[in-house]
């Protein structure tokens, strides 16, 4: 069948008003790829079929469960671009989905293309949120909210610039910020093309979310009996810290939890209480905590804001101390403990999803257009402070080399003297006319807005969005992927002698061969995993098969139970 044969009969289907393909299974003996059906309970526990009515079209050949599925196997094959979907056996995968191959490449992006117009993305976001949220209710209470830039090397448009930490430089991109649980599993994920910062992000379009779909919430008259009470806790870095942030987000009943910034004294050792915590592997491990109340306030005259949070530290075996802020008052100090430095989670998740899942890759050149009332640094504002900063950096040197010069031990004579107060006498003049300048620019920035519009920026500085509403629709399919990958990952880790090894072994299982006998009478549909290359991997695939048996998955447009098994069982 030829590349353009599905799009053929899409057509003609579509105008003749013609039904979709049948699921039709007949029996298959080493199919490849076909070990990626292993994945198809957890998929479906995660919500990826639930709300595709949502997205339906009409005189399709392809239906959009069938579309939806080979989405996301192409994601747990670890097919980062739907380009390279060419790579895999189109024939045999379309097979294990019981059709007689998979979509091709230009119908995949066309479908993406119809679902993102048919359907509101967002919305079908929220709504998985809200049912992953609900399905773990006691992980749904604590929420780690971080920033992944997406760098763009594109020419289409000028997307601003901003620091890229991974690579330690100031690039092109856009910034996305994930909302994980303490296991680093996403609920979702808010796309900014203009730099306005996480604070102000969590403020506009994460905090709204959280409010509505965040399970377990106390009541309004539940707050008001308890002061010390709290909706939910958000744990980011030291890029929040904020007293303003602070007194805003408790103002909300909103407990916030991160690094303190800019600690320089110590508090004594002995202050110290060492606990016993129990690690996920059973294992124990001991860590010497302390904790205090303070008070902040921030340095407005004008607006003064001050906020009662207690501060936990941990005493390290070098003698550091790592301080903690947090305004959750109900939590004991070793569970905030436990909570701040799982933060690493969040950025095993970035690390994973970028080199499994191209979480930062394009799926669509399409450019969107931004809001003329969205708002951003004005960049006559920007460069102002840059020039600010640059004279600051150099009037600091200055002052330092004159201090230097004045406060030398050794006693000058002769020409050595003239040369010192010439000296002197010229860095002086230096610091005058740097002090100058800095109050010039000082009184330009008073008489410059620090934000304006989009519409009011000049046409030569402004750009379009590179990162579209089918880049958002795509990354819910991944975290649908992933989501599903660690539930089978959890089932299998206490199985494993390495359970850092657990993801790879699922890999290998996704791509491996098996066989699939259907029962249209007994109405099953039996898939028969090929042996891997060693006995313990086995093992381990035989205990997979007998969880996911308990199941009872039927698969999707049929009544056929799945039945797992490997081929010598």
């Amino acid at each position: 069948m030829g590349k353009a044969c599905s799009n053929t009969i899409e057509r003609i289907l579509a105008s003749v008003g013609g039904t979709s393909a049948t699921i039709k299974f007949s029996e298959q003996i080493d199919l490849s790829c076909a070990g990626v059906l292993l994945s198809l309970p957890a998929l479906l526990s995660n919500g990826l079929l639930t709300h595709t009515q949502d997205f339906k079209l009409n005189n399709v050949y392809y239906s959009e469960e069938m579309i939806f599925l080979c989405l996301a196997f192409l994601s747990l094959l670890r097919v980062k671009n739907i380009n390279q979907a060419n790579t895999i056996p189109c024939g045999e995968l379309g097979r294990v989905l019981g059709l007689d191959r998979i979509p091709e490449v230009k119908t995949l992006r066309n479908r993406i293309a119809q679902f993102t117009k048919k359907g509101n993305v967002e919305e079908w976001s929220a709504k998985l949120s809200q049912g992953w949220m609900n399905a773990s209710p006691g992980l749904a209470g604590v929420l780690y909210i971080d920033g992944h830039v997406n760098i763009y090397y594109g020419h289409a448009t000028s997307m601003p610039k901003r620091y890229v930490s991974r690579v330690r430089l100031c690039m092109s991109g856009s910034t996305d910020y994930w909302v994980n649980d303490k296991t680093g599993q996403p609920f979702f994920v808010v796309s900014e093309a203009i730099n306005s910062g996480m604070i102000e992000q969590i403020k506009t379009s994460i905090l709204p979310r959280l409010e509505k779909e965040v399970p377990n919430q106390p009541t309004e008259e539940a707050l008001l009996q308890n002061p010390l009470l709290h909706k939910l806790m958000i744990v980011y870095d030291r890029e929040c810290y904020s007293v303003d942030f602070f007194h805003y987000l408790w103002e909300k009943r909103v407990a916030v939890c991160t690094y303190n910034k800019n600690v320089k004294d110590k508090w004594p050792e002995g202050d110290f209480i060492e606990y016993e915590t129990i690690q996920e592997d059973g294992t124990t491990e001991k860590i010497k905590l302390s904790e205090k109340t303070i008070t902040l306030k921030n340095d407005d005259k004008q607006n003064p804001k001050e906020v009662t949070c207690r501060e936990i530290r941990k005493l390290s075996k070098s003698g550091h101390q790592t301080s903690i802020l947090t305004t959750n008052w109900t939590l004991g100090i070793v569970a905030i403990g436990l909570y701040m430095f799982a933060r690493w989670c969040q950025e095993n998740f970035f690390k994973y999803m970028t080199e499994n899942f191209d979480i930062d890759g394009l799926v669509s050149y399409t450019k969107e257009i931004i809001s003329d009332t969205k708002m951003l640094v004005n960049p006559a504002y920007k460069q102002l402070e840059s020039e600010l900063k640059s004279l600051n950096g150099k009037l600091s040197k200055q002052k330092t080399l004159f201090a230097n010069l004045t406060l030398k031990e050794e006693p000058e004579k002769g020409k050595k003297l003239e040369r010192s107060i010439a000296k002197k006498a010229e860095i002086h003049e230096e610091i005058k006319g740097l002090e100058a300048q800095i109050i010039t620019i000082k009184d330009k920035k008073k008489n410059v807005d620090r934000k304006i519009t989009f519409a009011s920026l000049p046409q030569t500085e402004k750009f379009s969005n590179a990162i579209n509403v089918r880049k958002h629709f795509m990354d819910n399919i991944k975290m649908i992927a992933y989501r599903a990958e660690t539930g089978m990952y959890n089932m299998i880790k206490n199985r494993l002698s390495h359970p850092d090894e657990g993801r790879k072994l699922l890999q290998l299982i996704y791509t491996s061969d098996a066989d699939l006998i259907p029962d249209y009478t007994n109405k099953t549909l039996t898939v028969k995993l090929h042996n891997l290359n060693y006995r313990r991997d086995d093992k381990v695939v035989q205990y997979l098969c007998e969880k996911l048996n308990e199941t009872e998955t039927e698969f999707p447009g049929t009544d056929l139970k799945i039945i797992y098994q490997l081929v010598t069982a």
